[in-house]
């Protein structure tokens, strides 16, 4: 497992160069594409990994959404130091703020964690909030459209997983 385990922590080494990058679009592009690259492969080969037998240290449920969203607060704030474009930020990062409460909820029930889980509108909101930073990242005047499409599919994937939620609490 530390191999998929490396892959996740890998995004935050990836979000500091982003940081360094931030002017420079094709560098910007590259190191959001490797970090969408990082989150594709790590759950691949925690799978992987599991089918073979190893399933020590399981530890991937907890650390790949705190690194996403250490990640997202990065890139984020690399924004704001350099736009201040506050409407983007939110924007990118609604689904964090509406989601964070919900699995802190879900989390606080006892519930486990290897039950939540991304569906297909979770990993769609993702990929547009990548999208979303690439384009606030490498093309600051075009990142209002990104970050809207972003925020819509971030708040939509939160609204079902508090619908997952609800349905599970009955």
């Amino acid at each position: 497992m530390w191999l998929a385990h490396a892959l996740t922590l890998s995004r935050i080494p990836i979000a500091l160069a982003l940081v360094a990058a931030y002017g420079d679009p094709a560098r910007c592009v590259a190191w959001v594409a490797a970090a969408a690259a990082t989150d594709a492969a790590d759950g691949n080969v925690a799978r992987w990994m599991q089918r073979r037998g190893h399933v020590r240290p399981d530890i991937g449920g907890w650390l790949d959404p705190l690194v996403d969203k250490i990640f997202v607060v990065i890139a984020l704030a690399a924004i704001w130091w350099h736009t201040r474009a506050l409407d983007v930020i939110a924007l990118i990062g609604a689904r964090e703020l509406v989601l964070v409460p919900i699995a802190i909820a879900y989390l606080a029930r006892h519930r486990p964690v290897r039950d939540l889980h991304a569906d297909w509108l979770g990993k769609v909101a993702t990929i547009a909030q990548f999208v979303a930073l690439a384009v606030a990242l490498a093309l600051p005047a075009y990142a209002l459209v990104a970050a809207a499409v972003a925020g819509a599919l971030g708040v939509a994937a939160a609204v079902r997983y508090a619908a997952r939620f609800t349905r599970m609490q009955r």
